[in-house]
């Protein structure tokens, strides 16, 4: 049987790379759908035994998972495009935010996975959120779960869950390279080193930071106290930090959280729910 990826997107092209490179799916078992097909030339020198067609009909009588990695407002026109050529207990994946199962089985009264990835994906590293509906076998989960772990590391969790462990993981590069951006530039601001030489100091102590965290099992609140000692210079800024900080994420988390659900409003209305 053969898995079928619609859409090579920004994350599309993350994640099919990803995986042919890693070996954890063969070329000669992938057919790619997207509308602009020389998007797909150099992956098709690269790997000479993919399939490749701007025709989605076609990857649809062939496949028994599809990917589907457009934007969420398309989904619902590529399933009803595709639903009467579909193979019999295909399975479904997307990657779209704002877009529970419940809303998409509306449409597709089959086996769905909903996958939440992350850019840090790209380096082999962080998390990829997974739910399922009941329809989808254990055998299948299994089969999603090692795709992806050769990528990142899976989670698995509840819907109801998945708003929040988006902003900690898809959309937290985004929050923490911020975050670094102003401290090292506002640092170099206020200073006479270069705002070239404070970024680097910024990142390469968060890769430190890290590694400290991950690698050395330093939870949080040790690492802190490492550092912070009593009445010392970081204690004082860990004052400060800790006076601003969770008033600025709770707004963070707010917001994120209300555009969320007006997202999935619009889209319960464009399903018909």
């Amino acid at each position: 049987m053969k898995t079928g990826f619609i859409g090579y997107g920004s994350m599309g092209k993350m994640i099919i790379n990803g995986l042919i490179e890693s070996k954890a799916i063969c070329q000669d078992n992938i057919i790619i759908s997207t509308r602009t097909l020389s998007k797909l030339n150099y992956l098709k020198q690269k790997y000479p035994k993919i399939e490749i067609t701007s025709n989605k009909l076609t990857l649809a009588k062939k496949c028994s998972t599809i990917f589907i990695f457009v934007n969420t407002g398309e989904v619902k026109n590529i399933l009803d495009e595709i639903n009467d050529y579909l193979m019999k207990d295909v399975h479904i994946v997307h990657i779209c935010a704002g877009l529970p199962i419940k809303t998409m089985e509306q449409v597709f009264n089959g086996k769905i996975s909903r996958i939440i990835p992350s850019l840090t994906s790209e380096v082999n590293e962080g998390i990829s959120l997974m739910v399922h509906n009941d329809k989808v076998s254990e055998i299948e989960k299994n089969e999603l779960e090692y795709l992806f772990n050769n990528i990142s590391q899976v989670k698995v969790i509840s819907e109801e869950d998945i708003g929040m462990a988006t902003d900690l993981t898809s959309c937290a590069p985004a929050f923490i390279a911020f975050m670094l951006m102003q401290m090292s530039h506002i640092g170099a601001e206020k200073s006479g080193i270069s705002t070239i030489d404070a970024e680097e100091m910024m990142i390469k102590t968060f890769h430190g930071t890290a590694k400290l965290l991950h690698k050395k099992e330093m939870g949080f609140e040790e690492l802190i106290a490492r550092v912070a000692t009593p009445g010392g210079i970081t204690a004082e800024g860990i004052k400060s930090l800790e006076n601003d900080l969770p008033p600025a994420f709770n707004n963070l988390f707010k917001m994120t959280s209300n555009k969320r659900e007006n997202l999935e409003k619009e889209l319960d209305k464009h399903y018909g729910v």
